[in-house]
């Protein structure tokens, strides 16, 4: 048996990149670094020429004696560094690792982030070797950073929202704080554009036609980002975007058939349960309106996935009928 490590350069590179991101997953600590560093250098291992791998991660955390919640958090960090994207399929876990990560020859020189994850979290992935920022700047979004982002979301969401929904030209950067949390909660950008483009599309009639009368494209925007009084202090799970999104087949009429047939069931559960370690918990108004037998045929297919623990479905939801 060969053991191999994972440089000292490398260890210390993601250390100092982990503690330049602004919602950690997991935590900055050197083990966490360690972890997470021998996890990105596993995936180089058995990333094919295109720089992609499926696994079961289920079944790697336990041949680590982790909790694949564990490793669900470092695969979320490393997807908000910019050094890959991942999503859940019926198979496993697909993992697209960043050529620029994979090529970069020296870890003292930041890895260069796609567009996406740039916009995203408004941060670079760490500082390049040599710069005079401090560590109380490197937390903070970068101002090109924030522009970029809200220049995003105003393009997706003109380009999108109901004919009824007056367009939006912000004045400010104000609203970037909770772009990046509800990013933050999507999973990265490209979840999040997705979610905001069926939310646009299968809102509630009230919203989609009453409310925006006489109202502003800030106002609407706001709607969005947001919870009903009901929710108020519930989280970013319960704002209309996700609510919404996850409503399958859309609200009434104007929701339109596209946002149904293109929607992932697995995509449509990770939206809907989240695994807390000991049981599933649901995410959103959403939920609420699902039968038992919906939620176990949902948490079935997440436990198929690698998520969760197998068993956790059935013993919380109730048995499958047969």
């Amino acid at each position: 048996m060969r053991f191999y490590a994972v440089s000292t350069a490398a260890i210390d590179h993601t250390h100092r990149s982990l503690q330049s991101l602004p919602h950690c997953r997991g935590g900055h600590g050197p083990s966490r670094a360690l972890r997470v560093a021998q996890l990105y250098g596993h995936l180089q291992c058995r990333a094919d020429g295109d720089g992609q791998v499926v696994l079961r991660l289920r079944e790697l955390a336990a041949s680590w004696h982790l909790q694949p919640h564990m490793l669900r958090a470092d695969l979320q960090d490393l997807q908000h560094l910019g050094w890959l994207r991942y999503t859940g399929r019926p198979d496993g876990t697909w993992i697209q690792l960043r050529r620029q990560a994979v090529d970069s020859s020296s870890p003292e020189v930041s890895i260069a982030q796609a567009t996406d994850t740039a916009a995203a979290t408004g941060t670079t992935g760490s500082n390049p070797a040599g710069s005079n920022s401090t560590s109380s700047n490197s937390t903070n979004p970068s101002p090109s950073g924030s522009s970029a982002l809200l220049a995003a979301f105003v393009e997706h969401y003109n380009r999108h929202r109901p004919s009824s929904w007056p367009a939006y030209s912000p004045r400010s950067s104000s609203l970037v704080p909770r772009l990046q949390r509800a990013i933050h909660h999507a999973g990265g950008a490209e979840p999040f554009w997705q979610l905001l483009h069926r939310a646009l599309q299968a809102m509630p009639p009230f919203w989609r036609d009453t409310y925006p009368q006489g109202r502003s494209g800030g106002e609407c925007v706001a709607a969005l980002l947001s919870t009903s009084r009901q929710g108020v202090g519930l989280g970013v799970e319960f704002w209309h975007l996700f609510s919404w999104s996850s409503a399958r087949g859309g609200f009434g009429a104007g929701a339109t058939e596209g946002a149904a047939e293109g929607e992932s069931e697995l995509q449509r559960a990770r939206m809907l349960f989240a695994w807390d370690g000991h049981h599933w918990r649901g995410q959103g108004s959403a939920v609420l309106h699902l039968t038992q037998g919906e939620k176990l045929r949902l948490t079935l297919l997440l436990e198929a996935a690698g998520y969760g623990e197998p068993g956790a479905a059935v013993a919380q939801y109730g048995p499958v009928e047969v």
